[in-house]
């Protein structure tokens, strides 16, 4: 990518657009760049150059490189000895099949927990926010919004739960990142909405079973939407780095 086109693609972002109207930031820089990891702007594999994105958004390197580094920690992009940033492999779906396995152990557990620890405010509050997000666009700022909703969705289940080492384990998982990045466009982000309902809803009620029943089918078809995706031809599997 040029640095015509790389100026192109940067400022094409709202996040870019906000960088130019205050004084910049490493977590506006940071949003920039996950729109266009998000909407593959930025390829699986290229190379990262902190000069040339400073200059296409008008920053010195220093905002550059720390949101470079947190990207590294997200694993996102790839820092390697002498070569600098690369943009990280997608995620293959063996990978994503196996983090589901995992978040199958953990999540249903903490829906339970929750039914059983949540406040009626904190219960009603967790209703309102699953019926507050969801859209399903395809635009990155979009998608971008719907891996937020999500991940913030699952987050709170695991604060309700009470178990801080179940929450920081999520956490660390990035599992949202990653299947927004693989999927971004294949618009399952609205069917995710009534599943994300059907949770809190058992949560509210103080039914444990039905909490963590509910966790368990939002888990499992949320993978077989993906199989089917891909199996339909409407993407193609990514390359395994």
């Amino acid at each position: 990518m040029d640095q015509t086109d790389l100026a192109d693609a940067l400022n094409a972002t709202q996040a870019a657009q906000r960088v130019g109207t205050r004084q910049p930031l490493a977590d506006d820089v940071h949003e920039v760049l996950v729109d266009m990891l998000m909407n593959h702007a930025l390829e699986p594999g290229s190379r990262l150059s902190i000069d040339s994105m400073a200059r296409a958004l008008k920053v010195s390197p220093t905002p550059v490189r720390e949101a470079l580094a947190r990207l590294e920690a997200q694993g996102l992009v790839v820092k390697e000895p002498r070569r600098g940033y690369r943009v990280a492999p997608l995620i293959g779906l063996d990978d994503l099949r196996a983090l589901i396995d995992f978040r199958l152990l953990v999540e249903p557990a903490a829906a339970a927990a929750a039914a059983r620890n949540a406040s009626t405010d904190e219960a009603a509050a967790l209703k309102a926010f699953a019926r507050s997000g969801g859209s399903g666009g395809q635009d990155s700022t979009t998608n971008r919004l719907d891996m937020i909703y999500d991940a913030t969705f699952h987050d709170t289940i695991a604060k309700l739960s009470g178990n801080p080492w179940l929450r920081d384990s999520l956490v660390h998982l990035r599992s949202h990142l990653h299947m927004y990045r693989l999927y971004h466009h294949a618009q399952q982000a609205a069917a995710t909405k009534p599943e994300h309902v059907a949770i809190a809803r058992a949560i509210a009620l103080r039914d444990p079973d039905a909490a963590a029943e509910a966790m368990r089918a939002h888990l499992t078809t949320a993978m077989k939407r993906i199989d089917d995706v891909f199996a339909s031809g409407k993407l193609k599997l990514p390359r395994q780095g």
